[in-house]
């Protein structure tokens, strides 16, 4: 294909990406004020996985030629209802998708969704790349300094990556910190090697 096309089929991924995202965004947030975040996650992921287990039932939703009705009435028979409120946020959520012709971002915002619910329930992941492996006090301390950074609760992987040569890489959310935060880094690694030479 030429370079062009590539680029082309590039941007809509992103636009669609960032679609998604705003659209689990959106059901996060009315969810979170029901207080059924956990269940809608739960009900996007298993609902993510059927469709991908069954090729046929997603190519029927994403049939042009179906009117966005004809795909809300099918889901809603696809669907066993549980929760009152849970059932009827999550069928004008694909009501609203199918009238968008969006449906097929379904996987995305699963994804997304269980990202943006993870990080309000407060939990973040850190990689902590080290010459050596840190001592379980060394760590703590990193990790305290990093809660308080990031707001929420932190749990952390070291990795032990000796061409390091003493320093300490924090990885956070998949990007390697800087700015302020490697500033809070600069003065852990100043405060461990101060504990080093003691």
């Amino acid at each position: 294909g030429s370079p062009i096309k590539a680029f082309g089929d590039d941007s809509a991924m992103t636009k669609d990406l960032l679609a998604a995202q705003r659209y689990a965004q959106a059901l996060f947030e009315l969810a979170h004020e029901m207080k059924k975040d956990e269940l809608i996650e739960a009900e996007l992921g298993s609902l993510s996985q059927a469709l991908k287990n069954t090729p046929e039932i997603e190519k029927f939703f994403a049939d042009p030629s179906l009117k966005p009705g004809e795909q809300s009435s099918f889901i809603e028979k696809l669907y066993k209802q549980g929760d009152v409120q849970t059932h009827k946020l999550l069928m004008d959520f694909f009501r609203v998708l199918f009238a968008k012709r969006r449906f097929y971002l379904i996987h995305d915002i699963t994804t997304s969704f269980k990202r943006i619910a993870d990080e309000s329930q407060g939990q973040g992941e850190a990689e902590l790349h080290s010459a050596s492996t840190l001592g379980p006090e060394d760590q703590k301390r990193i990790v305290e300094r990093l809660e308080r950074l990031a707001g929420k609760k932190i749990t952390v992987k070291n990795v032990v990556d000796p061409s390091l040569i003493g320093g300490v890489v924090v990885r956070m959310n998949n990007k390697v910190i800087d700015g302020s935060v490697r500033e809070g880094i600069r003065k852990i690694k100043k405060e461990l090697t101060k504990a080093q030479s003691i």
